[in-house]
């Protein structure tokens, strides 16, 4: 019996042995179970960070990029604007002499510094005008010139251009923020389409 009991008792030793290691088995598992949880929920959200921030940055790359086509085809569109402004400037310039011709030839010419002047340009509707204020020139016309004078001294060093092509281009500068703005201000006010 007692090498019953010893074989009974050593069996019996033996499925403890084996459940206590079935069953550290199964806690080492469940242990490395919940740390692969843990390292895939981390994993998951280090992605999810990461696909965020992929996703802000292209779609901030995005606003930049439609932000500056924006601004190419707004100042593309203003500077077409200001050329057609100033085409249509250029156009109402013969309008300005209108009935006062003679005295708006009498008031540019008289802002001509004092010089023998031996070349001038002017309209052809100014070229009496042009003979009389300066007899001692030779007299050119172009209807390029709607109204006022381009002189030039004999040697041609002193050249003065005071038409009002050129006044138009030296105050375009000035005149165009506020026409772009009125224009602006007006398309605004009624709905229209930039």
């Amino acid at each position: 019996m007692a090498r019953s009991a010893l074989i009974e008792s050593l069996r019996s030793q033996a499925a403890r042995d084996a459940q206590a290691v079935w069953e550290s088995a199964r806690a080492e598992a469940e242990h490395r179970r919940a740390e692969l949880a843990t390292a895939l929920e981390q994993e998951r959200l280090r992605l999810d960070e990461a696909v965020a921030s992929e996703v802000a940055r292209l779609e901030a790359r995005g606003v930049a990029e439609a932000e500056h086509r924006a601004r190419e085809t707004s100042a593309g569109a203003t500077v077409a604007l200001a050329d057609r402004l100033l085409q249509l400037a250029r156009i109402e310039l013969p309008q300005l002499c209108g009935r006062e011709r003679a005295s708006l030839f009498d008031a540019l010419a008289g802002e001509l510094p004092p010089c023998r002047w031996q070349h001038v340009l002017v309209n052809p509707a100014d070229a009496v005008l042009a003979k009389q204020r300066f007899p001692d020139a030779t007299i050119e016309t172009d209807a390029g010139v709607s109204g006022g004078m381009e002189v030039a001294s004999k040697d041609g060093r002193i050249a003065v251009s005071n038409t009002l092509e050129t006044r138009l281009a030296t105050a375009w500068p000035d005149l165009l923020p506020g026409l772009i703005a009125e224009l602006t201000t007006q398309q605004r006010a009624h709905g229209t389409a930039a």
